[in-house]
């Protein structure tokens, strides 16, 4: 549509000269492509993509016993709590598929720190640690009510602590 005003404007398309410029005429300028400007993320949306990127890497952790892969989501008490959930798992010769129904709702934020509460309804289930079966089961349904303690940590939004409702 524009490029069909453009060129009925200079004469594109129809059977009519264009007049030359006159010596006295300015040129005309091009207008410069305008850049759309990016939303600067929330902190709340910054805080979201953390929650799934913990949740992510936390899956993976218990399925494959290695507390390593949350070493960039979780910090602290929160990272301390995994890695004695993994030995747990461990000790019993089992690894933990995950799989969770996420209900997450931000509580409170600021620049450097936010809670954030999720009810999440838990059907995940216990899988040989070698193996990995089975690949699927029947969970319990059961809801686990999770609150989740974020900080910034050298620019990285990550869970430090959380605590489960009983």
């Amino acid at each position: 549509m524009a490029l069909s005003v453009l060129l009925a404007a200079c004469g594109g398309g129809s059977s009519h000269t264009t007049p030359a410029a006159s010596p006295t005429s300015a040129p005309t300028a091009t207008p410069a492509p305008t850049a759309v400007p990016t939303a600067t993320p929330s902190v709340e949306d910054e805080v979201a993509a953390a929650y799934a990127r913990y949740w992510d890497a936390y899956a993976q952790s218990l399925l494959n016993l290695d507390a390593s892969l949350v070493e960039g989501v979780a910090s602290g008490e929160e990272l301390q709590r995994i890695r004695d959930e993994i030995e747990g798992l461990r000790s019993q010769g089992l690894a933990l598929r995950t799989v969770v129904t996420h209900n997450p709702v931000i509580l409170d934020s600021s620049e450097s720190s936010a809670v954030l509460f999720d009810e999440i309804v838990n059907n995940s289930f216990y899988v040989d640690p070698q193996t990995k079966d089975p690949p699927e089961a029947p969970g319990s349904g059961e809801i686990l009510r999770d609150t989740y303690y974020f900080e910034t940590i050298n620019g990285q939004w990550m869970v430090v602590r959380s605590t489960r409702q009983r």
